[in-house]
């Protein structure tokens, strides 16, 4: 069986470390916005593990915009391996799913467990350095999915299973 991993943007990839500051990524300075620790590396070693790497990200027009420009900014294709075209949006958290499904998403990583919760048919879920208050209103999702703390648990995660 193929297996693709799909990969949220804006709190995996790009760090929220960043938010309220004047680097943060709704900012003016926000190509300078920091990528989560170790996050191209492991990416780059999951890109040979997996069939296929995807990113899915909900936002806006102008985030998604932003978006693009940091992933170039920060050659995020040369330093991973993922295609460019391999970048989703969307603009509800929920509309995750069906794109998820039409990709054939074995395994997602995503800091909303909301989000997770809708991906009925990915069935390895992967919740990344999440917000607690967030965790708290959708803890009923929680069973379905291992909580990661660090791009390194993720890489060990996924390289033993």
């Amino acid at each position: 069986m193929k297996e693709v991993l799909g990969v949220d943007v804006g709190g995996v990839i790009i760090d929220r470390v960043n938010d309220g500051t004047d680097t943060s990524f709704f900012g003016r300075n926000f190509l300078l916005t920091t990528a989560v620790a170790d996050v191209f590396d492991v990416l780059k070693q999951l890109n040979e593990r997996f069939d296929k790497i995807v990113l899915v990200s909900k936002c806006g027009q102008s985030t998604q915009d932003r978006t693009r420009q940091w992933l170039a900014h920060h050659n995020f294709y040369d330093r991973t391996g993922i295609a460019e075209a391999d970048v989703h949006f969307c603009r509800e958290r929920r509309e995750k799913a069906p794109i998820c499904q039409r990709l054939g998403v074995t395994h997602f990583i995503d800091d909303r467990l909301e989000v997770l919760g809708y991906l009925e048919t990915v069935s390895n879920l992967y919740l990344f350095q999440p917000i607690e208050t967030e965790v708290k209103r959708f803890s009923r999702f929680l069973p379905r999915v291992k909580r990661m703390n660090s791009w390194q648990e993720v890489l060990r995660d996924l390289t033993t299973t």
